[in-house]
C-alpha cells in the first residue's frame, strides 16, 4: 500500500527487490574497485539496472517511488573497504535526489573532515526546477563540507540551450577536478526523466544527450591522477514506448552503453 500519503508504494516483494537492488549497486562497486589497478588508459566500470529508484529515499523516509537510498548505501560500502576514499555522486536525474543530501547530512558524526566519513562524499545534482521534490531551487554549494552542489534546469532546457553549459562548468569541475577534488570512485544516479518524450517532467533531452554526457564525464576522469573508478545505476526514466520522439528509456539506456564502451565517440 501507500507508505508516503503520495506515490510510494509497498508490497509483500518490495523488500525483498530493494534488498536485491541495493546488492547490485554493491555488486557493481565491488566488480569496479576490483579493477583499480589497471593500466591509465583504461577504466573500471560496473552498472546496477535495478528497480526501484533510490535518490529520494532520506535517512528516515521512503518518499518520491523510492524505498532505499542505492546510491549511498555503494558509496557506505566503498568507504568500508576504504575509510580513505573519496566519492563523487554525480545526479543527472531530472529531479533533486534530495536523499542523498539528506542522508550526508544525517550521517555525519560531527568530529571534523579528518574523522567524518560523509566528508570523504561529493554530489552533485541537475535537475528541473520547479519540480519534485522542491528542493534544491538556487544553484549552490551546502552541506557541512561544502560538499553538495545543485544545480537547477529550467524547462524546456534542451542538451545545446542549457544543460550541457551547466553540465560541464560546474557539475563535472566540482566532482573531478585535478589536484582539488579526485576521487577513487564516482557514482552516477543515472535518471533518464529528463527525455523530451518523459511525461514526469520537462527538460527536453534527446537519448544521444546521454551519450554524450557520458563522453564528457569519461573526458573529465581522464583529466585525474587517480583513475577513478566509474559505477552506474538506474534511477527515474518512465518513458517505455518505442518510436516516441528523441527516443525513450532503453535507447538511452544503450547510448550511454555505447559511450561507456567507445572512449573516442564524442571526439569523432
Amino acid at each position: 500500500g501507500d507508505i508516503d500519503g503520495s506515490d510510494t508504494y509497498m508490497t509483500t516483494e518490495s523488500h525483498n527487490v530493494g534488498v536485491r537492488a541495493a546488492g547490485a549497486w554493491i555488486r557493481a562497486v565491488d566488480a569496479a574497485l576490483g579493477s583499480l589497478e589497471v593500466e591509465k588508459s583504461t577504466k573500471p566500470i560496473g552498472m546496477a539496472l535495478t528497480r526501484p529508484p533510490g535518490h529520494h529515499a532520506t535517512y528516515a523516509s521512503s518518499n518520491g517511488f523510492c524505498i532505499y537510498n542505492f546510491a549511498m548505501a555503494a558509496a557506505s560500502h566503498a568507504l568500508s573497504i576504504d575509510p580513505s576514499m573519496k566519492i563523487s555522486i554525480l545526479d543527472w536525474d531530472v529531479h533533486f535526489g534530495q536523499g542523498v543530501m539528506d542522508i550526508l547530512d544525517k550521517c555525519s558524526n560531527g568530529d571534523g573532515a579528518e574523522n567524518d566519513w560523509t566528508s570523504h562524499v561529493r554530489y552533485a545534482s541537475l535537475h528541473q526546477v520547479p519540480c519534485f521534490p522542491y528542493e534544491g531551487q538556487s544553484r549552490k554549494i551546502q552541506g557541512r563540507y561544502d560538499n553538495v552542489m545543485t544545480i537547477p534546469i529550467q524547462p524546456e532546457s534542451t542538451w545545446c540551450c542549457g544543460y550541457r553549459e551547466l553540465f560541464t562548468t560546474y557539475a563535472l569541475p566540482f566532482l573531478c577536478s585535478k589536484d582539488v577534488w579526485e576521487p577513487d570512485l564516482i557514482i552516477v544516479c543515472a535518471g533518464y526523466d529528463a527525455l523530451d518524450s518523459d511525461e514526469l517532467a520537462s527538460v527536453n533531452l534527446a537519448a544521444k544527450d546521454f551519450g554524450e554526457m557520458t563522453m564528457l564525464l569519461r573526458d573529465q576522469i581522464g583529466l585525474s591522477s587517480k583513475n577513478p573508478a566509474l559505477v552506474l545505476g538506474l534511477e527515474g526514466g518512465y518513458q517505455l514506448r518505442n518510436g516516441v520522439a528523441g527516443g525513450n528509456l532503453s535507447d538511452g539506456l544503450i547510448e550511454t552503453i555505447k559511450a561507456l564502451g567507445d572512449p573516442g565517440r564524442a571526439k569523432s
